[in-house]
């Protein structure tokens, strides 16, 4: 059975994702949103729920009712992370298994019942993509809240400015964060915006007003504590300075 309600969070790496799903879980009321069609984790979440290993191209109606019922955990709200760099190949798939579908609004909704749009985005596409840069060239991309690693792909190493690599990385966050813009446009969706700085700033505050929009209670978010620690420090402000500076990039044109 597909959840009374539901929602995505479409976002792009280095925006608090990780943070608000896991304010999002703490309140038990708003499902256990996570990344169920990355194509790098479909393979250990179907390994976890004893389901066929699956891929974003051939995933099966077994590996969608199983990411519905763990992205809801007994809640009625189903929660689900997405990628801007995911939505063509879930969106394809999908077409496949609801051919009777028209509009990627109308297959997401088939597929994961009535959902609501909350749209986790960056201010600073400059900090985006320094932080971007640095965790792929450490390897960690998360810590939890007491220091220890929450996340990390690959052996230490020690970061090294590149100017190239932020080029890289700042033309993925900008053509991605614009591509959701577009999306939602195109498909007349007016998601609720949420912005990174204002997360990290009172994460407790801002669960308050996505709980409220999502039609879930409130007071669930009090006394909910962020499991998750912040990585910049003062080699992420010197490499934003820097690269700004080299790339003519003022502050007035990363506000969004």
């Amino acid at each position: 059975m597909r959840p009374e309600r539901g929602y995505l969070i479409c976002t792009m790496p280095r925006s608090g994702s990780t943070l608000l799903c896991d304010l999002l879980k703490q309140t038990k009321t708003a499902g256990k949103p996570d990344s169920f069609f990355r194509p790098q984790s479909m393979a250990d979440f179907a390994a976890r729920w004893d389901v066929p290993a699956q891929t974003l191209e051939t995933f099966d109606h077994s590996y969608l009712g199983t990411a519905l019922d763990r992205g809801t955990a007994g809640t009625g709200c189903f929660g689900m992370r997405i990628m801007w760099n995911n939505i063509p190949g879930l969106i394809t798939r999908l077409d496949q298994l609801f051919p009777q579908t028209t509009t990627d609004q109308g297959r997401l909704q088939t597929a994961f019942g009535p959902l609501q749009f909350i749209h986790l985005f960056r201010r600073d596409k400059v900090a985006e993509a320094v932080s971007y840069a640095i965790a792929e060239q450490s390897g960690l991309w998360h810590r939890n809240a007491d220091g220890t690693e929450l996340e990390r792909v690959a052996p230490p190493a020690e970061p090294v400015y590149d100017a190239a690599h932020i080029h890289r990385t700042y033309r993925i966050v900008t053509e991605g964060g614009e591509a959701w813009l577009r999306w939602f446009e195109t498909h007349q969706i007016t998601p609720f915006a949420l912005a990174y700085e204002d997360l990290a700033c009172d994460p407790v505050r801002q669960l308050h007003r996505v709980l409220q929009f999502l039609g879930r209670d409130p007071s669930k978010a009090d006394g909910v504590v962020p499991g998750t620690a912040r990585l910049a420090d003062g080699r992420n402000a010197e490499w934003v300075a820097r690269f700004r500076a080299e790339a003519g990039i003022a502050p007035a044109a990363i506000q969004v």
